[in-house]
């Protein structure tokens, strides 16, 4: 098994104490010029690049926006488009011209490289220098040359398709001083609320393609079943959760660009996926992490839900009397700044399961990883199917007091049909 390990950051001034407090527990790798991985026409070059991408990404807003998600989908679509520009293995997304005497490895990292320069100019030096890295381990030939033509095209056509496609788009919000609705959790005085009018996806039709149905009513029986759940195991120092229980709480802590990225690393290199089919894995699992995030916030400003600690410490007013109300309750952990149904956590976990399984052609895939947002306790996990540790990660957002059980279930049925929907129309397997 392999394990990864993580570095810390300077927080940035805007983000809230919350918000701080899981992205910096959260930090993988630093970009690392002295790596001695060699360049080969193994999957080293996509995993390290992706690595490289995921490291500026968080270093330039701890991926509180979209930006770094859209970065990673950029650039893994530009390789896996360079790649099957050399031989057609995979539907191509948005390069479609065919060269195949180019080099498969400087194709990549041009590729990577010139999206990642566009999104983050000023982290020139940094990306200079592992471009330099991969490219002068290559004998210098035509093929050579024909990849950094490759890389360079496969590059602008992704990014002239991704051009004001509203990722950094911002709307306003105005929370409803109504039982039932969103308000203002501790540690914030806002939300983060994109502009999803004018967001575009990569992969759905409209952000509204997978909206969930309705939340249940505030009288219902899966109401009060779920209020009481949280009321008891999400509470902080909660009697009644396990030790383990809340060790998973912390070690899913950290959001899911991080986790599934990570384990996309951790299961291509341990596995030996092919080039070509390590390209799509990384495109897909990040094309599905941004369409996800925008499906599941645009369900979530639709029905506007408030979050457990406003339930619980307001349950007086929300005219179900099997729900008592607790005015001292406290989460285990501070919640993060946005509506609570469906869960984007479980949405992402789902997602990303179905789109892992779908690579491997099947869900029994094991690994192992640390994540630091686990207490120190329970530092690592280990996993044999992915679908197992989908659900931990929904039933994570319970026992840190973030998400009703109505909300993880809905987020995790949420993230499979899209996922399944965006790896039966995007990158499909050429027959």
């Amino acid at each position: 098994m392999i394990k990864t390990g993580s570095l810390s950051r300077p927080a940035l001034s805007f983000l809230t104490p919350c918000i701080v407090f899981l992205f910096l527990s959260c930090i993988d790798d630093e970009p690392n010029s002295n790596s001695n991985t060699s360049p080969s026409a193994g999957n080293e070059v996509i995993v390290e690049w992706n690595r490289m991408a995921y490291t500026i990404a968080n270093q330039h807003d701890q991926f509180f926006t979209f930006t770094g998600v859209r970065a990673l989908g950029m650039a893994h679509i530009a390789m896996h488009d360079a790649l099957n520009a050399i031989t057609e293995k995979y539907r191509s997304y948005a390069f479609k011209e065919k060269h195949p005497d180019a080099d498969p490895v400087t194709a990549c990292c041009q590729a990577a490289f010139e999206v990642l320069i566009s999104v983050y100019p000023d982290r020139k030096d940094t990306l200079q220098k592992e471009l330099q890295r991969w490219l002068s381990a290559i004998k210098n030939d035509p093929a050579k040359e024909k990849g950094i033509s490759l890389g360079k095209q496969s590059a602008a056509a992704i990014l002239n398709l991704r051009l004001n496609d509203g990722y950094d788009a911002n709307g306003t919000y105005t929370p409803t001083n109504k039982p039932g609705f969103y308000q203002y959790t501790p540690g914030h005085s806002s939300v983060w609320k994109p502009d999803l009018s004018r967001t575009k996806p990569f992969a759905l039709k409209s952000v509204s393609q997978f909206r969930s149905p309705a939340p249940p009513a505030l009288t219902s029986t899966e109401y009060t079943d779920s209020y009481k759940e949280i009321k008891d195991f999400g509470r902080l120092n909660s009697t009644v959760r396990t030790a383990d229980q809340t060790n998973l709480g912390h070690w899913w802590a950290e959001f899911g660009e991080h986790s599934w990225n990570r384990i996309g690393r951790i299961t291509a290199t341990g596995q030996k996926l092919p080039l070509w089919e390590t390209a799509r894995l990384f495109a897909l699992i990040n094309m599905t992490l941004y369409d996800t995030y925008l499906a599941s916030f645009d369900s979530k400003y639709t029905y506007d839900t408030w979050r457990p600690y406003t339930a619980v410490r307001n349950a007086n007013q929300d005219d179900n009397p099997a729900t008592i109300a607790d005015t001292s309750w406290l989460p285990e952990m501070l919640t993060p700044p946005w509506p609570d149904y469906p869960s984007a956590h479980a949405a992402v976990g789902g997602a990303e399961a179905e789109i892992v399984s779908h690579v491997y052609g099947t869900p029994k895939v094991s690994f192992q990883m640390e994540s630091l947002t686990a207490l120190p306790a329970g530092k690592t996990r280990s996993y044999d199917n992915l679908d197992s540790a989908a659900d931990d990660c929904a039933n994570s957002r319970i026992m840190n007091g973030f998400h009703f059980r109505f909300s993880t279930e809905e987020g995790k049925k949420q993230g499979r049909k899209i996922a399944r929907y965006i790896y039966s129309n995007y990158l499909e397997k050429i027959n």
